[in-house]
């Protein structure tokens, strides 16, 4: 576990400070820069992230997991790995894993009437895509600074979809406002 922290702080510590080094750096330099009193705040941030991975895992095992295997097709936008939560009307709720265009093709061909969130990770960090199965509902969530202000995640028709157009009148009536998603279907949602 201290192995995988130290690991993780230095990439945070790389990441950070903008420092690149031409050649591999020999343990003594290494250790210069990792016993500096200013170095434990990476370790601090590497802890973070390293609890963070172990929160995920947890969460996984909560759920049914799906691995989808990969296509073998090379794509430079479709091709980052995810962890995708799917929460589901007649499926409950499970976990895909694998790639973004192979967990996309999966889901729209076996399911309906789900919406899912997809979790990237690249080098401990995640970045998060909330969906619903039908192209013109959307779910708009909120930063934690804009939550703290009072605003609310809202799923609701997209303004103009290729598809429909909705008036303003629809729109408001078929808005729903949370302060936090469920993490279950929830009967509103078969209003949408």
């Amino acid at each position: 576990m201290e192995e995988k922290i130290e690991e993780i702080a230095w990439e945070v510590f790389l990441r950070k400070s903008g420092l690149t080094f031409r050649s591999e750096l020999t343990p003594e330099q290494k250790s210069s820069i990792t016993e500096a009193e200013a170095y434990q705040y990476y370790r601090d941030e590497a802890v973070k992230i390293y609890e963070k991975k172990l929160r995920a895992l947890d969460n996984n095992k909560k759920y049914p997991v799906i691995e989808v295997p990969a296509s073998g097709k090379s794509c430079w936008s479709e091709g980052a790995y995810c962890l995708c939560f799917v929460y589901s009307k007649y499926n409950g709720n499970f976990v895909l894993k694998g790639y973004y265009r192979e967990v996309s093709e999966y889901l729209k061909k076996n399911y309906t009437h789900y919406f899912y969130n997809m979790s990237f990770w690249y080098k401990g960090f995640s970045r998060n895509v909330w969906n619903f199965w039908k192209k013109d509902i959307g779910i708009f969530d909120v930063s934690i600074r804009e939550r703290k202000k009072g605003k609310k995640t809202q799923v609701r028709p997209y303004s103009c979809s290729y598809e429909n157009k909705f008036t303003e009148e629809e729109i408001k009536s078929k808005t729903f406002y949370f302060k936090r998603l469920p993490k279950r279907w929830i009967p509103e949602f078969d209003k949408l």
